[in-house]
């Protein structure tokens, strides 16, 4: 694995790195007889490191598994990563680099809404896999493309879920948003607000912050003014915890309801008491070491010996999307191209890790929405837990 921290000092080389025409057999770049260069470009530096560094870490330990396996016919797999510090520009370069300079057959699980969304298009135009990439931006699947992959619920999806359940269940009326000013969060507030409209009525508040925002005391203010019954957070870890102490310093207590940006152990870890009741719509069961099934026992153990750090659902999502793109590259065959890798992810039967479960993904001519359904999460007690079975946007689990 090669690990590099993009800067802007890399510009100038990168567009002279850029080839003048497109070489023979480009369709095939990062395909040797021994091995398949994969790329993934992740916040190891930034606000978003409590993902970005297990994911990274899972995709690894994936790979070496693999590898140590004997490989996908024949073929070694090696990962380059990038550090993108979360920031759009940064992802940007990273993927001119690792497409130009790397080579990269497919970009796998990179991280983050403002930063894939910046840097798809690149990778697209230059006939390189985007896969599963860990965001659940719709851009990721819509509009259609043969060679991207979405393989978690979309934002969008997951909040029009979890707020149909409150208001269905707790008959709430006055949503209030509190939303990034990026694609992530307008995509968690056209979730809600679509919801809402079903529904009869309008979003009541919303208000938004900036990326590294600490103080939020005035947007919950302005919430709390507005006698809001539900807040819809389009937040990561830290910027919900801020929120929530916010709230509490406040005395208020409403209900506070986050995207699977928030859905993660580092959420009470940090936060303590003050996140306890938060709920979360979210795929994966979060990897705690006493949990019932024993494969992710075992699992949470090695890693946590590996990396000496506590697993989290981040670093299981993403060892799971190794795995289900190297069973995918077997099915390509011997001589794997962005074409015939595709049509493998599209042939699959729905796909769940043998060990680990989760919800299925499957793609199908024409749609690669790999997962569509989500479960209701709650905060109890200091750990994540699983409150409802999956539903979807349509109700059905």
């Amino acid at each position: 694995m090669t690990i590099r921290n993009t800067g802007m000092a890399l510009a100038a080389g990168l567009l002279l790195a850029a080839p003048a025409a497109t070489p023979a057999f480009a369709d095939a770049q990062g395909v040797s007889p021994t091995e398949i260069v994969l790329g993934t470009h992740q916040d190891l530096s930034g606000p978003l490191t409590s993902w970005g560094v297990p994911v990274r870490n899972g995709l690894l330990m994936a790979f070496d598994e693999i590898n140590a396996a004997g490989g996908v016919n024949g073929r070694q797999i090696r990962l380059v990563v990038e550090d993108t510090g979360y920031d759009p520009r940064r992802a940007v370069l990273a993927t001119q680099k690792l497409i130009n300079r790397d080579k990269v057959f497919a970009i796998i699980a990179a991280l983050g809404s403002p930063t894939v969304i910046a840097s798809m298009p690149l990778a697209l135009r230059r006939g390189v896999p985007v896969l599963f990439p860990f965001t659940a931006a719709d851009q990721t699947y819509d509009p259609y493309h043969p060679l991207k992959f979405a393989s978690n619920i979309p934002y969008v999806h997951a909040m029009r879920i979890g707020t149909r359940h409150f208001i269905e269940t707790a008959g709430v009326t006055r949503i209030g948003l509190l939303y990034q000013d990026d694609e992530f969060g307008l995509n968690v507030k056209r979730g809600a607000e679509q919801e809402a409209i079903a529904h009869g009525f309008e979003i009541v508040e919303s208000t938004t912050y900036k990326r590294g925002a600490t103080d939020f005391s005035s947007q919950i203010a302005r919430l709390r003014a507005a006698d809001v019954e539900l807040v819809v957070l389009g937040t990561v870890v830290r910027e919900t915890i801020g929120a929530m102490q916010s709230a509490r310093s406040l005395g208020w207590d409403p209900i506070f309801l986050c995207s699977q940006a928030c859905y993660t152990p580092e959420v009470h870890d940090l936060g303590g008491d003050t996140v306890n009741g938060v709920y979360a719509v979210a795929q994966t069961p979060i990897p705690y070491p006493d949990d019932p099934n024993p494969k992710l026992r075992e699992w949470t153990a090695a890693y946590q010996e590996r990396f000496n750090l506590v697993a989290n659902v981040q670093a299981v999502g993403a060892y799971t999307l190794a795995r289900l793109f190297a069973e995918a590259l077997e099915r390509a065959g011997p001589e794997p191209t962005p074409e015939n890798l595709a049509q493998a992810l599209v042939d699959m039967e729905p796909w769940v890790d043998p060990d680990l479960g989760g919800v299925p993904v499957d793609f199908n001519e024409g749609d690669h929405l790999g997962s569509k359904s989500g479960f209701l999460a709650q905060i109890k007690d200091g750990r994540w837990v699983t409150l409802t079975e999956p539903m979807s946007v349509d109700g059905d689990s």
